[in-house]
């Protein structure tokens, strides 16, 4: 039958591909198919399938070649070899495909053949994993940008896919070896897939363009039946095709059917009515059936709680009979989910498919009936859930997914039945439902679809492993439960008549309400939401979501240990374990063991084991078994146990166990058989993990890591030659492991183990082994004292000791790591001692020249003995100086390509202490101890001039005269000594900083301190010279940032050293030509400053004077624009003419589109031609102009190749609105798409210009840490170019919304959230007014006032924006980082004006963008009504953050990113130096600015008050500039203003708050406090809306 079959097949297929293109569609499916039947059978069935094979890909190979290129390798077998040639000649036509490639077709292979079918494409793409480890690091690092949607993440998906499908062993071994290969990779996400748990439908069809809701989900719902009943025409069960044949021949007769086929067909390209065109019957079209709602029927049916949780079912009867009786019931009237009866009776997944749909459906009805019946149905079925999931002990009992087949568990506790139940509520809440009191419906509502307790679904989510699922229901749940707690409690009493001031025991009752958060304000509700929130984030791996939940709980022993397992405290776990054991003897045991194996105690671990096997208490406890057999061949090598017995859950570490035994005994077989055993171990392991969280698949992504590692030793136990290769692939594993030193401990665990056997068997006479070995312990050590753990660090540490005293290596490296470890623990005094030992050591091994391997490890421990020795101050600075840093620096530079690994480090090292002994000096120079001496100094002289004109008592005087002299030459001669060292330090520093620069690029910040030091020693001599002959050897890339500052020092003028301008202008030319993009427009924006200002003046009424009064007032920049203009032209003759020429003509169309009167449309929200006078209409195709607002890379190579460069701009643009109404523009770029710009006239952007400047830099510092790395913590930047003094352009911030307006909205978009979900509140404008109103005492009762009648509501934008539990979770968490990093980094630089229309939030991201940066570095302090809070975390700004508030995530990346900012103070206060004392920078705050920065936010016409009929605001603002400057005078004053900036930034740095010094927790606490308090709050220009 199936030769006949094959036979038809090629007939058809010949045919087809001479006419119908569209049969191609169908080749992978059949070829998936054909390939097992040649590869298993024989005979005529295996001939056939072979012969239609040729058939396509042999004889039509021309015609099937795309098709051809993205199927899997054919078997390599002689069958095949012709299909395998061909096959091989198509995909590789193009040469060699990348390791992206290669994945890419493997995926899409996978799309049409079934996991069984996938063997040799598994293979192929395994060798490719672990052949092309340089390209799988690109990858791993591509998934920072994509996460879940990078290539590597739907690889990993997958492999799980096929690891989890049901039969192919061989398969399910292919895809292990690959997700091993893999290894642990940091996949830079949470989120592994979105619905990874609770998974629906798999087809999601386009909406229908300008549909309604309701539209959509009957169209997404018919298309996904229809799709599915279509798979089912070719599955293996007859029943079931059957049952499809017959349900379309149904659907398709009735009107609705061939409406929606109709429909369909026209919303999309797809072929699905095409291919079911045969079941549709001729015959005039079927009267739809009508259904009349019987509730005595439906109660009789449904309200029966053995239908919906039956005490002894298997999930398949449940489900089916579920179905079916909800079908019958007589309450569901749509045609189309009648007909599917026949369906659901034969297939089990279409029942859980169209669960939900049935539901909806009758819900939709809106029958009061039906929704108590249901909602008190699915309550039961989840008490039932939660009664049996929650014996004594809270531990949670797991079970196996559902196989099928009948169980003495009950329904209840099987997990596909409950994942089933969980997808029909979280489908409910993506459907649109309609209130009752007729308003319209929110994101809020459709929790309500059914009456049931979300924290039941949260611990029912969490026994599913779905942990965003629960997390998110359970943040339903508290907010359910406040809301009804706040409905039942009084409102806080209002202010008494007659009474001028509150009480503070009513301010403090008062703010408690408003500022408590959620999980606090629950009630009954708060011991089993901290609970379940506990576990969740455990499970999903974020600490910081933890300490959420156990702050203000730590009395609780299991908390505790929560945390103290956090914090890698395992002595003080191991003392609290012991504390529980004496409630719950067994959870006690079992974290006795954990807390004695992560504190390395190994040996006290093992007598505890055995204490424990002696008892007979570890036969049924799998976790004691698990450590037991892990410690036994990590650490002890006892190869004696007996591994006949297996249990479940240790049968990895049995197998692993096995398997090194077996290595031992030399028995490669059996190994690998023990192999094979521990692969389906942790198969076993991910076909029960949640797939949600990427924390679930990292253990198994170790454990196969290790599988893999080993399989690869087995062939050395054999042959010991290979043994150099065995170490490469390992060296090339390790090129992107993560961090966690949890997942990365055991692959270098079982090195050791797997080296030391082989060392064993092969005596001590294999070199490679021996160094490998002491390699990998070393390394080991290392990432343990990185994770905190020194306990273990010191126990490799001992090991290599014991090696080192057996097998006399000389090997000194691990040394070095010892004195570490020590130091670490805060034994400064032994970390020394082994310190300067092991520099001995290494003088002498230096000497004798016998150093060789160690070569780079004698200046390395010559860098850090001299860094410690500084840090405790334990030798003279010229000593240390001398003997050590110095002596590195000479050991680098002589040592060759080895010691130059450290060179980086050495220079460093130098240049870093002789800065800190320069600033030493300076600082002394400035104190009031050395001005008294210089006092002195001057009294001395001043004594013996005075005595020398004395004329009597001259015994006397010359005694006198001489004690003076003296002392006056003691003190000069000291005073000549400190100017001697100080330059000496300064010269020092100069010269290795630049050694520093040229030898790397790892420490590029430190040109910022390069720069300070020049720019503040001008006039030195010494330092230019070394500037001038070391500068040209930097690559220029490094310059860019300090660009604005280099540009504003250019001057016509000879002001300090003859060297200092001719080198900075060969500097800045260097840098132009390499980086014509990146410099160009600051010199021509400076070049253009009075551009504006010409341009306005050239169209006013002649003889007002207003070009001369400015330029009167401009003397002192008017050097710097001619110096600018002059290295214009110099340009110009170096070869950049062109592209100045097309910068200059697009600068100019900017600026004067800026200054375009535009108030004519001041209230029109629609598009506005441009004049066709504007320049920039004609500017098209600037081939060597990049977009200006793009963010160009930055070229090393300096080629800047395929530039994105303006091809032309819209005809049209639109007002932002605001008093100067700015213009967005649209610029259309090479790349195709378009980019929206701000142009802006009348304000000065080179302030928000240089902010954006300092946020690139701490952006860079956030980045270097490991710590606020992982946690993704950043600033959120975009473009600003300023053209000129008065006008720039800005990046338009897309798919970004201001707060203010989702909040309250604006004249465009109506009430905004707060009026859509609290509709019965105060409005915004209401609590304006009523804050207007008071004065003086009153305006603290006002504030409380208001906010009692105006309650936050911001936590609505992300359960409206991001549906699926998973992205919800995760872009909650991205907007509490930012939030937090934004509070701490404003704070340090003096961020203020953030009122609710400067800060912008992403609708992807959900991360905050803060705008308009003009008022900085505390100038928000002498604002009108000054600023009384570090920055905003108002009341909706929590709220965004969920029911833990600003405890957990958002408190400890503010602590994250102030240890950041504390331990980078050195280079943020040197980088700040440099930008505030720019000569450009604006310090003075005009009158003018200051009011307008608060009146434009209350009433846009006191600006226009402010000017006159006869006089324009440039004027106005000018004016007042000039006054700021004339009253500021000079540099001296300007340098005074910065000094004073930089001491309040330095004590901010240091956490002196108050004049109290502070901790980080404590800095962050009482900023926190700060930034939440009422009456700071109350205090603040009602403008910044502090109620929002």
């Amino acid at each position: 039958m199936f030769a006949i079959h094959c036979e038809i097949l090629e007939y058809v297929f010949a045919e087809a591909l001479k006419c119908c293109p569209e049969v191609v569609t169908h080749v992978a499916v059949v070829t998936a198919t054909l390939v097992p039947v040649v590869k298993l059978s024989s005979g005529s069935a295996s001939e056939k399938a072979r012969s239609l094979l040729e058939m396509l890909f042999v004889q039509n190979a021309s015609k099937l070649a795309d098709v051809m290129a993205s199927l899997h390798p054919f078997p390599d077998t002689p069958d095949f070899a012709r299909l395998r040639a061909v096959h091989r000649k198509y995909k590789y036509a193009d040469g060699v495909l990348s390791l992206r490639e290669e994945i890419e077709i493997f995926l899409k292979a996978s799309e049409a053949s079934a996991p069984h079918s996938r063997g040799e494409g598994l293979q192929h793409i395994g060798e490719q994993l672990s052949s092309r480890r340089l390209e799988l690091e690109v990858l791993v690092r591509e998934c920072k940008r994509n996460g879940q949607q990078s290539i590597l993440v739907r690889l990993i998906c997958e492999l799980i896919a096929v690891c989890r499908a049901a039969g192919g062993e061989e398969e399910r071994q292919a895809a292990a070896r690959c997700l091993g290969s893999i290894g642990v990779a940091d996949l830079f996400t949470l989120v592994l897939q979105a619905r990874g748990a609770l998974q629906g439908g798999r087809y999601e069809p386009r909406l229908l363009p300008g549909s309604t809701d309701s539209c959509d989900h009957l169209f997404y719902r018919n298309a996904t039946i229809f799709h599915q009943l279509s798979t089912y025409l070719t599955d293996s069960s007859v029943e079931v095709v059957t049952a499809a044949s017959s349900v379309l021949k149904h659907l398709l007769a009735t009107k609705s059917g061939q409406d929606f086929a109709a429909l369909y067909k026209d919303a999309t390209n797809d072929h699905l009515f095409q291919n079911l065109h045969p079941f549709r019957k001729r015959t005039r079209v079927a009267s739809a059936r009508i259904i009349v709602p019987h509730e005595a029927t439906f109660l009789a049916t449904m309200d029966i709680q053995e239908v919906w949780a039956p005490t002894n079912s298997t999930h398949a009867d449940w489900i089916t009979n579920l179905v079916c009786y909800l079908i019958k019931s007589t309450a569901v009237t749509d045609e189309m989910l009648l007909l599917l009866e026949p369906i659901c009776k034969a297939k089990v997944e279409f029942c859980e498919l169209v669960l939900p749909y049935l539901v909806h459906s009758i819900l939709a009805r809106r029958c009061d009936v039906h929704r108590d019946v249901l909602s008190r149905q699915v309550r039961v079925f989840f008490s039932s859930h939660c009664g049996a999931a929650a014996p004594a002990g809270g531990s949670r009992p797991t079970t196996p997914a559902f196989t099928g087949a009948a169980s003495d568990v009950p329904l209840t506790m099987n997990k596909h039945s409950v994942r089933v139940m969980l997808n029909l509520l979280q489908y409910l809440r993506l459907q649109q439902t309609h209130t009752t009191c007729g308003l319209a419906a929110t994101a809020w509502d459709t929790n309500f679809w059914l009456d049931v307790d979300y924290l039941q679904l949260a611990r029912a989510a969490q026994y599913c492993s779905a942990y965003f699922t629960s997390v998110l229901f359970t943040e339903i749940a508290c907010y359910i439960a406040a809301d009804m707690c706040a409905s039942e409690l009084p409102l806080p009493p209002p202010k008494r008549a007659g009474k001028a001031t509150m009480t503070q025991q009513e301010v403090s009752e008062i703010s408690q309400t408003f500022f408590v958060s959620r999980l606090d304000s629950v009630g009954a509700h708060a011991a089993g939401a901290h609970a379940v929130l506990l576990e969740a984030y455990r499970a999903i791996g974020d600490s910081d979501c933890v300490y959420g939940c156990v702050v203000g709980r730590l009395a609780d022993p299991a908390t505790r240990i929560t945390t103290y397992e956090m914090e890698n405290k395992w002595e003080r776990a191991l003392g609290t374990y012991d504390l529980l054991t004496h409630q719950q003897p067994a959870e006690g045991s079992t974290g006795i063991v954990k807390a004695l194996q992560c504190a390395g105690l190994d040996h006290v671990l093992h007598s505890y084991l055995e204490q424990l096997r002696a008892e007979n208490r570890m036969e049924d406890d799998a976790g004691l078994q698990s450590v037991f057999y892990g410690s036994a061949w990590r650490d002890l090598g006892q190869w004696n146990l007996d591994t006949t017995h297996r249990s479940q859950s240790a049968e990895f570490q049995q197998t692993i166990y096995s398997a090194l035994q077996q290595v031992a005994d030399g028995n490669e077989a059996s190994a690998a058989m023990s192999l094979a055993a521990g692969r389906e171990a942790v198969i076993g392991q991910l076909l029960h993990a949640g797939l949600e969280t990427t924390r679930n698949i990292y253990p198994a992504l170790s454990s196969l890591q290790c599988l893999n590692e080993l399989e690869q030793a087995l062939p050395v136990i054999c042959r010991a030659e290979l043994v150099g290769d065995l170490l490469q692939r390992w060296q090339h594993s390790d090129v992107y492991s993560v961090a966690d030193y949890d997942f990365v401990e055991p692959v270098l665990s079982l090195r050791c183990a797997v080296l030391s056997v082989l060392a064993r068997r092969r005596g001590a006479a294999n070199v490679d082994l021996q160094g490998a070995l002491m390699t990998s312990l070393e390394r080991l050590s290392r990432l343990a004292r990185e994770a905190g753990l020194l306990q273990i660090a010191e126990k490799n540490i001992f090991r290599i000791k014991q090696l080192e005293q057996k097998w006399q290596t000389g090997e000194l490296s691990w040394n070095l790591e010892e004195a570490k470890i020590y130091w670490a623990r805060a034994e400064c005094d032994t970390a020394l001692c082994l310190l300067k030992s092991l520099v001995c050591d290494l003088k002498k091994a230096t000497a004798n020249g016998s150093v060789r391997r160690n070569a780079s490890l004698y200046p390395k421990a010559l860098c850090l003995y001299g860094d410690w020795l500084a840090s405790t101050h334990s030798k003279h600075p010229q000593v240390i100086m001398e003997d050590y840093l110095e002596k590195a620096v000479e050991c680098v530079e002589r040592g060759g390509a080895q010691a130059a690994a450290v060179a980086l480090d050495a220079y460093l090292s130098l240049a870093r202490y002789a800065d800190n002994q320069y600033r030493h000096v300076v600082d002394y120079m400035c104190s009031s101890t050395y001005d008294a001496k210089q006092a002195l100094l001057r009294e001395s002289r001043e004594a013996a001039s005075m005595i020398k004109t004395m004329d009597r008592n001259q015994n006397v005087s010359s005694r006198v005269l001489i004690t003076l002299e003296k002392q006056s030459i003691l003190d000069q001669r000291e005073m000549s000594d400190m100017l001697r060292q100080k330059n000496t330090f300064l010269v020092k520093a100069v010269n290795n900083y630049l050694r520093l620069l040229r030898a790397g690029d790892d420490h590029d910040l430190r040109v910022f301190r390069l720069v300070s030091l020049w720019f503040h020693n001008a006039n030195n001599d010494d330092v230019n010279a070394l500037i001038k002959d070391g500068v040209g050897c930097i690559k220029s890339h490094k310059f860019l940032a300090l660009m604005y500052q280099l540009a504003a020092r250019m001057s016509t003028k000879q002001q300090h050293s003859s060297l200092f301008q001719p080198t900075l202008d060969e500097l800045i030319v260097r840098t132009v030509k390499d980086h014509p993009h990146h410099t160009l427009p600051i010199i021509l924006a400076l070049a253009n400053s009075y551009k504006d200002t010409e341009l306005f003046a050239s169209k006013t009424t002649p003889g007002r004077g207003r070009r001369s009064k400015v330029k009167e007032n401009s003397v002192v920049e008017e050097d710097r624009v001619l110096a600018a203009k002059n290295m214009l032209n110099l340009l110009r003759v170096r070869g950049h003419g062109d592209i100045i020429a097309n910068m200059e003509a697009l600068s100019d169309a900017y600026i004067s589109l800026a200054y375009l009167d535009a108030s004519a449309h001041k209230k029109e929200t629609q598009s506005i031609n441009i004049p066709a006078s504007q320049h920039l209409l004609a500017l098209a195709n600037l081939h060597n102009v990049a977009v200006p607002t793009l963010e160009l890379p930055v070229d090393p190579t300096c080629e800047y190749k395929n530039i994105v460069h303006v091809v032309r701009f819209a005809p049209t643009f639109k007002l932002a609105g605001g008093l100067n109404l700015p213009k967005i523009i649209t610029c259309l770029s090479s790349d195709g798409k378009q980019r929206r710009q701000l142009v802006k006239a009348r304000d000065d952007l080179r302030q928000d210009a240089v902010m954006q400047q300092v946020f690139a830099i701490v952006n860079r510092l956030l980045q270097g840490q490991q710590e606020t790395r992982k946690r993704r913590l950043h600033i959120r930047q975009y473009k600003v170019m300023p053209l000129s003094q008065r006008s720039g352009l800005l990046e338009w911030c897309e798919d970004t919304i201001p707060l203010g307006v989702y909040l309250v909205g604006d004249s465009q978009r109506g009430g905004g959230a707060h009026h859509k979900y609290r509709p019965g509140d105060w409005t915004a404008s209401a609590c304006r007014r009523v804050m207007l109103a008071a004065s003086g005492s009153d305006k603290l009762a006002a504030f409380l006032d208001a906010c009692r009648h105006f309650l936050p509501v911001f936590r609505h934008f992300f359960f409206e924006g991001f549906v699926e539990p998973a992205i919800w979770f995760e872009r909650k968490l991205a907007y509490t980082r930012s939030v937090a990093t934004n509070s701490i980094v404003g704070y340090i630089l003096g961020l203020g004006d953030r009122h609710v229309q400067n800060i912008l939030v992403d609708r992807n991201t959900a991360e905050l963008v803060h705008i308009d940066l003009g008022i900085a570095f505390e100038q928000g302090r002498i604002l009108p009504t000054p600023e009384t809070v570090p920055f905003r975390l108002t009341r909706d700004i929590v709220d965004g953050m969920g029911i833990t508030g600003t405890e957990g995530v958002f408190r400890r990346c503010c602590e994250k990113t102030m240890e950041v900012m504390r331990s980078s103070q050195e280079a943020i206060v040197t980088i700040l130096e440099v930008l505030l004392h720019d000569p450009l920078y604006a310090w003075n705050l005009t009158p003018l600015k200051a009011c307008a920065v608060q009146q434009r936010k209350h009433d846009e016409s006191a600006i226009a008050a402010a000017t006159t009929a006869n006089t324009d605001l440039l004027d106005v603002e000018t004016a007042a500039t000039a006054a700021g400057k004339a009253g500021h005078g000079s540099d001296a004053d300007v340098n005074k203003m910065a000094e004073r900036v930089l001491l309040r930034l330095r004590q901010k740095l240091q956490g002196v708050e108050d004049g109290v010094p502070l901790s980080i927790e404590g800095q962050v606490s009482h900023l926190i406090q700060e930034a939440r308090d009422p009456k700071n709050l109350a205090c603040l220009f009602p403008g910044w809306q502090p109620y929002l």
